[in-house]
């Protein structure tokens, strides 16, 4: 199985692009900071994490402005087929 669910805000919110086919694409990169027991020990946990929505959802993330707390779904991909940088592929936006 492949789901990450995450909150967080959004750092960076870019422009509606599309892909060859037409098809709209947007990005944007989410800050999430949270307290999580590992070892039963609470630690601090901070990330950075760009997102990538296509369709209907594109248009969605790329009308929120940067600040936005929100929580994200998606599944976990390559950036292109040869990078090893992680991307999360949206499939649910909703504002906190």
């Amino acid at each position: 199985m492949n789901r990450l669910l995450i909150s967080g805000a959004l750092i960076q919110v870019d422009p509606v692009r599309y892909s060859p086919a037409g098809v709209p694409i947007a990005e944007a990169v989410i800050l999430h900071r949270s307290s999580q027991m590992v070892a039963a020990q609470a630690r601090q946990v901070e990330c950075e994490l760009t997102v990538q929505a296509s369709g209907s959802l594109a248009c969605q993330l790329a009308q929120l402005a940067t600040g936005t707390q929100v929580k994200l779904e998606g599944a976990l991909n390559r950036r292109s087929v040869n990078s090893r940088q992680l991307i999360l592929i949206l499939n649910r936006i909703e504002k906190e």
